[in-house]
């Protein structure tokens, strides 16, 4: 499933850099395939569940899918930005939770902090790479647009945050549900 998973997913990413209306996507394979890769690589640490990987690779997805132009479009009222970063939040939050409860024994509210620092950790990375390739290749190749609203990072980390508390709510009501009654 994870080797599927990484393959079918690799080739999009290809043939979106191939179709890609937006001149910077075009290789973006270059750092999405290892990005998509890398859990793969460590799914035994990781104790990585198959859906959970199918889930992040559709978070690449939907952010490579910027190269069609969705980032300068909204819907249902909403920028793709918004959406992608949600997503983002939300998918890796399951990755994460399980791997630091299956390595930590902490009580599940313990385990949930700590995964919604590490996720927002992440997403506050992100946005200073964002940055510094901007001040570096500059607006038009960068990867912050400048023209974009100016809490653009502020934003990003907002919907990071909704995405993991949204996975960690629903990842406590699934383990509930599982549980027997007593």
């Amino acid at each position: 499933m994870y080797v599927f998973t990484g393959l079918i997913f690799s080739i999009v990413f290809v043939v979106i850099a191939f179709l890609a209306k937006v001149p910077t996507y075009k290789v973006s394979p270059i750092f999405l395939i290892p990005i998509l890769w890398f859990p793969y690589l460590i799914r035994r640490w990781l104790h990585l569940n198959p859906v959970h990987y199918f889930l992040f690779a559709i978070a690449l997805l939907l952010h490579d899918l910027g190269a069609f132009g969705l980032y300068q479009k909204g819907f249902y009222g909403a920028s793709w930005d918004i959406y992608v970063h949600f997503y983002f939040g939300f998918a890796a939050t399951f990755m994460f939770y399980r791997a630091l409860e299956y390595h930590l024994e902490m009580r599940p509210w313990q385990t949930a902090l700590f995964t919604l620092m590490f996720i927002m950790g992440c997403g506050g990375i992100h946005e200073v790479i964002e940055y510094i390739s901007t001040l570096i290749l500059g607006p038009e190749r960068g990867m912050l647009k400048t023209t974009s609203y100016i809490f653009d990072a502020n934003r990003d980390l907002m919907n990071n945050f909704l995405g993991c508390i949204s996975a960690l709510v629903i990842y406590r009501i699934l383990r509930a549900l599982r549980r027997p009654l007593r």
